[in-house]
């Protein structure tokens, strides 16, 4: 009894150490070499319940899972706590479901092909979360390396799955070798394999990264931090008009002495008072911050200048209401105008933009969840990702908040023409938490992806300009009023992930289904041979 309880304890300190190291690269900068030995605590946990026949594992995977998801992403729960819990709920089960299938391939296969498998259908299930309704990507072991962008510059060809393949099969070959040392079987192959895939991969990086030299194609920017408190001040306690005289006042700063321009502002920063002054897209004007906006435009400050501004909004097209950034430029010589452009979030935050439950098989769920969740958006979304081209010949590519998380959705407007991006958000709802560093940081893989200078405009986060080599070039202090000027060059260049997108995760999904066919295959024959 008392040896029994040794291994139970065992099990559980190597399975929640995997926790810890799992968390450490989203907590702590510079840390994502942790994770290429973050799930060799986990195997051992399981090949100790394995060798002594313990069938159920599923309950320790799955606390080990969530604890991870708890430590690096806790401060969802400031912002929703109804999401948060089912963020951490259903994302831990689909990890425990993927660690389940592996334990499942170990009953038909032998050696080292669970493993094999449990690797492809990690990087099948990132591919295709990406894609859900319902998704949360934000753990995606790619993004272990946000804060060491110098070791990953490869992802311009990979992608973040690229990442993902890295820390799997280093931890995969790592295990193996500890296995071969305790079995006392020969060990060299697998180490000149591994010191391989170690250290091709980081001197690949470091020779891209010093060799990168971006083409000199400068336009200016301006990124804009009104640090509105959202809980307090941005949906009521400041009036709208307010809040749009602090903003022109950090456009009026930012703009001095500079002529031509892109001002950047953050996400919904233009919302609906009221019905009757909502920003309408066929008539902007009769919303009084559009007015004010466009007004500094082609105003004397502007006159001459060719400043443009990019500037999140609610807007309403007549029948759907969509979290828009909205795009004006001044028109004309002797009478100048603007005709605003939009763009249209379409990755929608699950329950405050978007109702899966709305339609489809889980209809039934409407109600339930409406009542749980309270609020819930209904906004609008588009097929395509386009950009906005000024005068000057920039074409820049607006994402807005959580659409910057997803690598393969990301990559399309470089793909459809972009030369430059900005992505705008407001990471305040998360509180001084590491949340709004982390999406500060996914930023600079978008950068190395595509080879795209970014510039970033947060209400209450973090504002920055960012390089083509995954640089932060400038940035602003948290939960402090300001702005940054500076110039970010152009690039029409693609990538090999930009054209192509994740081959490796459809490659993945394409091998996921041959070894399910296996494995089902070889159940069926063991179970004949026992007949």
């Amino acid at each position: 009894m008392l040896q029994k309880s040794k291994i139970n304890l065992q099990i559980w300190l190597l399975a929640l150490a995997s926790s810890v190291l799992l968390s450490i690269p989203f907590l702590v900068p510079h840390c994502g070499l942790v994770s290429l030995f973050a799930f060799i605590p986990l195997f051992a946990a399981e090949q100790i319940a394995y060798n002594n026949g313990r069938k159920h594992f599923f309950h320790i995977a799955y606390i080990s899972f969530l604890v991870w998801n708890l430590l690096a992403t806790y401060w969802v729960w400031f912002a929703t706590p109804p999401g948060a819990v089912a963020a951490f709920i259903l994302n831990t089960l689909q990890m425990t479901i993927l660690f389940s299938l592996f334990r499942w391939m170990r009953k038909f296969t032998n050696g080292f092909l669970p493993y094999i498998f449990f690797c492809i259908v990690w990087l099948a299930w990132e591919h295709s979360y990406q894609t859900w309704q319902i998704t949360w990507p934000w753990l995606a072991l790619g993004n272990s390396f946000a804060t060491t962008t110098k070791l990953i510059q490869w992802y311009e060809y990979t992608g973040f799955l690229g990442g993902s393949l890295w820390v799997l099969l280093v931890n995969m070959l790592l295990y193996r070798i500890i296995l071969l040392r305790v079995r006392q079987k020969p060990i060299r192959i697998s180490v000149v394999a591994l010191s391989a895939i170690v250290f091709i991969p980081i001197i690949s990086s470091l020779c891209i990264y010093y060799n990168c030299r971006e083409e000199e194609n400068p336009v200016e920017f301006a990124v804009l931090q009104p640090n509105i408190d959202p809980y307090t001040d941005k949906f009521g306690g400041m009036t709208q008009m307010q809040q749009t005289d602090v903003l022109l006042g950090l456009a009026s700063e930012a703009s001095k002495d500079v002529k031509e321009q892109i001002l950047v502002a953050p996400e919904t920063f233009i919302f609906t008072e009221s019905w009757s002054r909502r920003l309408q897209e066929e008539a902007p004007g009769n919303n009084r911050a559009y007015a004010a906006i466009e007004n500094w435009v082609v105003g004397e400050e502007a006159r001459g200048n060719e400043k443009s501004f990019i500037v999140g909004a609610v807007s309403y097209n007549g029948e759907r209401y969509y979290n828009s950034a909205v795009f004006m430029e001044p028109e004309g010589d002797s009478v100048i105008t603007v005709e605003p452009e939009y763009y249209h979030k379409s990755k929608l935050v699950v329950l405050a933009e978007s109702n899966p439950f709305k339609n489809g098989p889980f209809k039934f769920m409407d109600k339930l969840v409406k009542n749980i969740a309270g609020g819930i958006g209904d906004f609008g979304t588009q097929p395509e990702r386009t950009f906005f081209e000024t005068a000057g010949g920039a074409a820049v590519g607006t994402a807005i908040c959580y659409e910057s998380v997803f690598g393969d959705f990301f990559r399309e407007w470089a793909n459809n023409g972009a030369n430059v991006m900005a992505i705008i958000t407001n990471d305040g709802w998360w509180r001084d938490t590491p949340g709004h560093k982390q999406h500060l940081n996914y930023a600079r893989l978008r950068a190395i992806e595509n080879r795209r200078s970014i510039a970033r405009s947060a209400n209450t986060g973090i504002s920055a300009f960012i390089n083509q080599r995954g640089d932060i070039v400038q940035r602003t202090a948290w939960w402090e009023r300001g702005y940054l000027t500076g110039t970010l060059n152009l690039n029409s260049e693609k990538t090999i992930y930009t054209i192509h997108g994740d081959i490796i995760g459809r490659l993945s999904s394409f091998l996921t289904f041959l070894f399910l066919l296996m494995g089902v295959a070889r159940r069926i024959a063991k179970k004949h041979s026992l007949m």
